[in-house]
């Protein structure tokens, strides 16, 4: 049974301080536990040396698009180009065997077509689903299905601590399971993946904590008294399976008004299986509406070339990463080198080569930077002069220190005046303009990871002080940070810098409207330019990643030509 209700009018975002502060920002916020379904895609373990098989279904699937699938030894399935690709090519277009809107937007998105609600069709029943219109509502042929175990699916979650939202989505794939179990479907225009492809991903089960096992066998049992019809031939261990799969292989899909917001949760079977990981990507994941996931270029692929994506932050440090060939280059020749970099006191030209750490030191915990003992030295990669562990380790540490001292000003405190003390001396260092940034010896590099964490907070402390012109310095650092690194090989359109060039125009914007307001009409004009300009950086990179019409690209362009916000 649905009820319907008026949705209240809500106030859209002005800024990003709610979302860019988490966004880009690298180990700021400890990884999600086995208990939840993860944000973005867990990275592949290493593959097996059978050759997978490729079924027809992914080859005629797959079609429409200048890919060729592949399947080796050395890198399984995959992508590749099968012609020279603009940046911007779609490549794999797919609607998600099943979906579920996240239980912190559950009464803001359709759960059918995601449009946001403004009138609110609930069901009465379980009080879990909400739809934007009567046709939504019929086209929801499974939550019939599901309605009564769903209903259940909170205290479930609370009693066994596993996440609802996982449980929810275990719940719609089975449904979706059963309905192709008896022939019906009820797609309409695009069809969904199938559920049996679903048995084709990896489910990383071996690496599964004992804990993350126990907690989801708990749940499986709860979910199969509920309703053993729904369930039938499914066994807890069938539960424990899908769980890890969707743990290991599910995308978030983004809010089209927001920024990096995953508003919904999705298992993209041909997405998951074909497009790997890497840390120097050539294409990029985008959720559309109504439960569908695009994979597009973001710059000129070759023909053979494979098309992958990144499913972790670009800009993390390489024992963070350790996955690909970018993790593999000699660390002194690296970019990643300076993301944990202190300046040479010799030189002043580069940094101190801190040594990658090997995957089994990752895997108990230890690293490079915290192992070696102290007396131990490391090279300047430009100079060869050395300096100890315990210098270079001290002053990344004290770096960290302050960083989390400024995150726990805003998070517990909410002191933003004492968080922006914490941040400015990482940013801002001794104070010098930061025009043309020289490097100072013994201090952090320009591209240091820890002072590019530090520039996201900082300048939404600003922006929460109104001091508006220091916040579009910093903005502009950040960007300068990720153009540094795109000079480097890595990826110059990601969304993540799109949101930061549409963070720049909104703050230049605010700097304009001040400035009219008090009458001084030649730098209103001068601050419209700038806002203008960074709006129209922010659409181009998002026509590319995004597409021109999808709904993120196409509310900036109108800023283009009409800077106020």
């Amino acid at each position: 049974m649905v009820q319907t209700t008026q949705a209240p009018a809500t106030q859209e975002q002005s800024g990003l301080e709610k979302t860019l502060d988490q966004s880009c920002c690298i180990n700021s916020t400890p990884p999600p536990t086995d208990s939840s379904a993860s944000k973005k895609k867990k990275k592949k373990s290493k593959k097996s040396a059978v050759v997978p098989e490729i079924n027809e279904y992914y080859t005629n699937t797959m079609k429409p698009y200048p890919v060729t699938l592949r399947a080796t030894k050395a890198k399984g399935r995959h992508a590749v180009a099968s012609e020279p690709l603009e940046e911007g090519t779609t490549v794999c277009l797919e609607k998600a065997t099943g979906f579920v809107v996240r239980s912190a937007f559950i009464d803001q998105q359709c759960h059918i077509c995601l449009d946001d609600l403004t009138t609110k069709m609930a069901c009465s029943d379980c009080k879990l689903i909400y739809y934007c219109s009567q046709a939504c509502v019929e086209k929801d042929t499974l939550h019939h299905r599901a309605c009564s175990v769903l209903a259940q699916v909170p205290a479930i979650g609370r009693s066994t601590d596993v996440d609802p939202d996982l449980l929810r989505l275990m719940v719609y794939l089975l449904a979706k399971r059963q309905e192709e179990k008896e022939g019906r479907e009820g797609e309409d225009g695009m069809h969904a993946t199938p559920y049996w492809c679903v048995d084709d991903l990896l489910s990383h089960k071996e690496n599964a904590s004992p804990a993350f096992i126990r907690v989801i066998s708990d749940a499986a049992q709860r979910l199969l008294v509920e309703d053993p019809e729904l369930f039938e031939s499914i066994s807890v261990d069938d539960f424990v399976t899908l769980a890890c799969k969707i743990n290991s292989n599910a995308h978030g899909l983004g809010d089209n008004h927001g920024r990096n917001t995953d508003v919904a949760l999705g298992l993209f079977p041909v997405g998951a299986l074909f497009f790997n990981h890497s840390c120097n990507p050539n294409a990029a994941f985008v959720g559309l509406n109504k439960g569908r996931l695009v994979f597009r270029t973001i710059r000129h692929v070759q023909p053979d070339e494979e098309i992958a994506v990144s499913y972790i932050d670009l800009y993390a440090s390489r024992d963070e990463r350790r996955q690909c060939k970018r993790c593999a280059s000699p660390m002194d020749i690296s970019v990643d080198r300076f993301l944990h970099g202190v300046v040479c006191t010799a030189c002043a030209q580069d940094v101190y080569v801190i040594p990658p750490s090997s995957v089994e030191d990752i895997s108990r915990g230890q690293t490079k930077l915290y192992s070696t003992k102290d007396d131990e030295v490391w090279p300047c990669a430009n100079c060869a002069s050395v300096a100890t562990a315990k210098t270079v380790r001290e002053t990344i540490k004290e770096a960290q220190q302050k960083y989390m001292t400024g995150l726990n000003c805003i998070r517990k405190e909410k002191n933003y005046r004492r968080a922006r003390k914490e941040f400015e001396p990482l940013v801002f260092s001794q104070k010098k303009p930061r025009t043309e940034p020289t490097l100072t010896p013994g201090e952090l590099h320009p591209q240091d990871a820890i002072r590019f964490n530090a520039s996201i907070p900082l300048m939404n402390c600003l922006r929460y002080e109104n001091d508006l012109k220091c916040a579009v310095d910093v903005n502009r650092m950040i960007l300068e940070f990720m153009e540094q690194q795109a000079k480097q090989q890595l990826p110059e359109n990601t969304s993540e810098m799109a949101d930061f060039w549409q963070n720049l125009g909104e703050l230049c914007d605010s700097v304009a409207k001040d400035y009219g307001a008090n009458g001084r009409l030649p730098l209103e004009k001068k601050w419209n330019k700038d806002a203008r300009s960074a709006f129209a950086q922010a659409a181009k990179i998002r026509a590319i990643v995004f597409g021109p019409d999808h709904p993120k690209t196409v509310i900036v362009k109108k800023y283009v030509n009409h800077s106020s916000v």
